[in-house]
């Protein structure tokens, strides 16, 4: 067969090949091509066709070819290819005497004037004696110098290969600029280009007799180059207003109407229609020859489904207007709902699989991230085989024009073909937006992890945008808010709208039931896993653990309990699920104590002396409020080693137990009356308006101890009925707990005991005294005792943190050594890329307002340091690059509890608490959570 010179334009290079294979089924002309002679490199490609006539048909209404040519001859040098040329005199003496005209053109390096005239020159041998045409010319010969790499910063001097033959057709690149979209009447944002319009409708074989369907027509274009070739055309789109005009750049002009009639192409454009394709309302059947489309894929706009994301009906669709119900008005608009891209291309090759004819074509655009892409993303069909798959990059993603052809009917209810992963079209939308943007992970998901997040979205904007992934060890987030804050302060809770809000936003991930820390395994992950993978990695633990006492018998003995973490205790009844196997001793004795004089111990005196029938409409756990009911504690008594100018408790929480009904406060007013009558309480005070405000509340609701000691145990109502009691106590430490020891009962107000009793536990106190200032007030020992009988002690003397491995600890303060939110290590250099915040960076200290302004300093350091090395690339280009890494570095993704999956959760407890009266019914398992998230 004859040999023949394809010279390619030089774009779209991956576009070529599938171009002319459809060219070639189109036209029914063959070709024959070797599969290594093609070069994305190179313009040319030597193909065999039966004859001129032949390639001239091939490439009439080419889009990316320039011109086929007979062959004449190549070479590396003008020797050889003269010498080839010279082999073949018997093709000259048909151009002899006829007019010619001689096109010279270099790839790779551009020619001047005076090259290409000497080129032609040199081909003098040929003896030519016909006129030279520049136009109109009967032959028209081509040579082409192939200089290769075209982006080399020096053209090479000589060519890699040299090309000659006669031109016999070109190509119908001049359509490109009939159709250009600056030349049309309406466009949208949304309008394809005209180049790729046209190579789309040669892909779909568009020709006359053929019936061509977008259904996401947009602004038309496919209808258009379709319609150019002979194809009658068709389309839908959720959206009326681009087809009608009114949402397009230039209005007015009748929409794609406006575009059909300048192209006169009325004749062949059917028409087009608005309905949503995932509930289209075609027949069954084959209708169409091809389907040619580009699915909107959230460059500029996302693919939309008709919905509602809880999948509700609106009711306002059936509200009655003018005696027409709302969904029956012309001017109704349905609601919407986003159309994921896998889910868009999935119902799109059903679609085409029953609706095109054996032998149709589908054609359509693949958005992928190119990182991320594999050959296995391109969705399959058991009834469509793929022919071409062409990419055109746009740096970090690109989108791939994918040609299928049915080949068999869809077998009944068949679907495409399940993939292996995740395609890298999966939330493609998502993907784009957030290419280039930093990664950071925050460990931990309470307040301080959320405020972080927080303030991370709000100073990450643009090219400085940041992603943020939390970590929680439970399934549950909020951290102490959920089992911390005490169930009867329900504004105190009101942060975790905020959190809400944040877990919603599409730049936060939440990454529940993961375990950070430790050599990883199970599921969980190290610290170094995440610094690997994350531009930025924050510690916002918190703290997990409370000081000792350090005193014999805290540990309990046998039975008895010694002494409870007051810390566990509030876990307890707020359903934290590690501290479920607690059975708190309330019923073995009348009296707990604790120890310490914190918001926290005020809280666990407040939970354990308010009547259970209060607590029953808060979010307490079933199983607390069960034990609070049937306890029989009636004192509390709260110990202080230092006096009532050192306490930590507020204001708002000692006014709470002042309403507690029938409840009787017991101190040491004179103890309390002198120090803030004394010269340098008085000073102090006068310092500290609060504390003012705090011991006139003291004051003016405490009432004298009566025992001598100040031990006031089970102190009687004045009437003499055994009421409930708070007693704080100051200026002594706990020394010893003592069990099961005999007590004498009449201390306890009770007429009708016998002399003695045997009490449970014992807690021996040593009296302080104080030195120093009150600002700096330290207890020293007297050497005095005093013994308070109880069921058991609480103690409340502060949190501490725990290391993770792998990052700096200071072991002395239980933190992460820091510099304004930095992370430091032993030597006090900045760990790059680690940061703290909350508790683990400054200590257990302060309410929840101290915490989100510390977690906002630490989100700002973590915000410039993403800004300035915004030129350095991200460790991970995507979040599926990232969950590919994780799952690689032992994350199991399927115990991953997300926030859709912790919103099932909540509202089934939220569910559960109103059936009973309550805000809400925690379940206090992880395992009973996860069956509620799986089930």
């Amino acid at each position: 067969m004859p040999a023949f010179i394809i010279q390619f334009a030089h774009c779209h290079e991956d576009f070529r090949l599938a171009e002319l294979d459809a060219l070639s089924e189109l036209e029914g002309v063959a070709v024959r091509y070797a599969a290594d002679g093609y070069s994305a490199e190179s313009p040319i490609l030597v193909v065999e066709m039966d004859s001129a006539a032949s390639a001239a048909k091939l490439v009439r209404r080419a889009i990316l070819i320039r011109s086929v040519s007979e062959y004449w001859g190549s070479g590396a040098t003008y020797a050889e290819l003269f010498e080839e040329v010279k082999r073949t005199p018997e093709r000259w003496g048909e151009y002899m005497h006829r007019s010619f005209k001689f096109t010279v053109e270099g790839f790779g390096r551009s020619l001047t004037q005076k090259e290409k005239v000497a080129v032609i020159e040199s081909f003098s041998f040929l003896g030519f004696e016909g006129p030279i045409r520049m136009k109109d010319a009967e032959a028209e010969f081509l040579v082409c110098e192939d200089y290769g790499e075209t982006d080399l910063p020096v053209p090479p001097e000589t060519p890699k290969k040299l090309w000659f033959g006669r031109i016999v057709g070109r190509g119908s690149r001049h359509l490109i600029d009939v159709f250009d979209v600056k030349k049309r009447k309406y466009l949208g944002n949304t309008t394809m280009d005209a180049e790729l319009s046209l190579v789309m409708a040669n892909q779909a074989l568009a020709q006359p007799g053929t019936l061509v369907y977008d259904p996401f027509m947009g602004t038309g274009s496919f209808l258009l180059t379709c319609a150019h070739f002979g194809a009658c055309s068709m389309g839908s789109d959720i959206d009326g207003r681009q087809i009608r005009g009114t949402a397009g750049f230039r209005r007015g002009v009748n929409g794609i109407s406006a575009n059909v009639d300048q192209y006169q192409v009325a004749d062949r454009v059917l028409g087009s229609a608005v309905f949503d394709i995932s509930r289209n309302p075609w027949r069954a059947g084959a209708l169409f020859d091809a389907i040619v489309t580009d699915p909107p894929y959230g460059v500029r706009a996302g693919a939309k489904r008709l919905g509602r994301k809880n999948g509700t009906v609106p009711q306002k669709s059936f509200t009655v207007i003018d005696g027409v119900e709302n969904y029956k008005r012309s001017d109704y608009y349905p609601p919407t709902v986003a159309y994921e891209m896998s889910a868009v291309v999935s119902d799109l090759l059903a679609f085409a699989a029953e609706r095109l004819v054996v032998g149709g074509r589908l054609v359509y655009w693949l958005p992928t991230v190119a990182d991320e892409y594999e050959p296995e993303d391109v969705p399959l069909h058991p009834a469509l085989r793929l022919v071409a798959n062409s990419e055109q990059p746009f740096g970090s993603w690109s989108r791939r024009l994918i040609t299928m052809v049915k080949v068999a009917a869809s077998p009944e209810r068949a679907g495409p073909q399940a993939a292996a992963h995740d395609p890298a079209h999966k939330n493609f939308r998502d993907k784009y937006f957030n290419r280039g943007s930093k990664h950071v992970a925050i460990v931990g998901g309470g307040a301080a992890g959320f405020y972080t997040a927080a303030r991370l979205l709000a100073k990450t904007q643009g090219s400085n945008r940041v992603l943020v992934d939390i970590f929680e060890q439970l399934p549950t987030p909020h951290g102490l808010v959920r089992y911390g804050v005490a169930p009867d302060h329900p504004e105190v809770k009101n942060c975790m709208s905020k959190f809400r809000d944040v877990a919603e936003d599409k730049r936060v991930r939440y990454f529940g039931n993961v375990k950070v820390g430790g050599s990883g395994g199970g599921g969980g992950l190290t610290l170094q896993t995440l610094q690997s993978v994350y531009d930025g990695v924050v510690l916002a633990y918190g703290a997990s653990q409370d000081k000792k006492l350090g005193i014999p018998g805290e540990d309990g003995s046998g039975d008895r309990l010694g002494v409870l973490s007051a810390r566990r205790f509030v876990a307890w009844y707020n359903g934290l699920p590690a501290a479920q196997d607690l059975r708190p001793d309330l019923e073995s004795f009348d009296k707990i104590v604790i120890i310490g004089h914190g918001n926290v111990a005020l809280d666990c005196a407040r939970m354990l002396l308010t009547d259970p029938d209060v607590l029953a409409k808060t979010d307490i756990t079933a199983q607390a409020l069960d034990a609070l009911r049937r306890s029989k504690i009636r004192h509390v008594q709260m110990v202080g080693r230092r006096g009532p100018l050192q306490v930590s408790f507020t204001t708002k929480e000692l006014r709470e137990m002042t309403k507690i009904p029938g409840l009787r406060i017991v101190s040491d007013v004179a103890l309390i009356s002198d120090e803030c009558a004394s010269e340098a309480g008085m000073a102090y005070l006068a310092k500290s308006r609060p504390l003012k405000r705090m011991m006139d509340l003291l004051l003016k609701h405490a009432t004298p101890q009566s025992a001598g000691d100040g031990s006031c145990s089970a102190t009687a109502a004045a009437d003499g009925s055994a009421g409930k009691s708070f007693e704080l106590s100051f200026l002594k430490s706990p020394v010893q707990v003592l069990f099961d020891r005999k007590w004498d009962s009449g201390s306890f107000g009770n007429d009708n005991a016998s002399a003695t009793t045997t009490v449970p536990q014992v807690l021996r106190l040593q009296k302080n005294t104080l030195e120093g200032p009150p600002d700096a007030a330290k207890a020293q020992p007297t050497g005095e005792f005093v013994d308070v009988p109880c069921a058991m002690v609480l103690r409340s003397i502060g949190y501490a943190s725990t290391p993770i491995e792998g990052a700096p600890f200071d072991s002395q303060r239980k933190i992460v050594p820091n510099i304004g939110g930095r992370a430091t290590d032993a030597n006090g250099e900045l760990v790059p890329g680690l940061y703290v915040a909350g508790w683990l960076k400054r200590g257990p200290i302060g309410v929840i307002a101290t915490t989100m302004q510390d977690a906002y300093r630490t989100a700002d350091a973590v915000a410039v340091d993403m800004a300035n090395s915004a030129e350095q690339s991200p460790r991970c280009v995507s979040r599926a690059v990232i969950d590919a890494r994780l799952a690689g570095l032992g994350l199991d993704k399927a115990a991953v509890v997300t926030n859709a999956d912790w919103k099932k959760l909540e509202s089934y407890e939220i569910e559960n608490g109103n059936r009973q009266g309550k805000p809400r019914e925690k379940v206090p398992s992880v395992r009973d959570m996860l069956h509620v998230i799986r089930n």
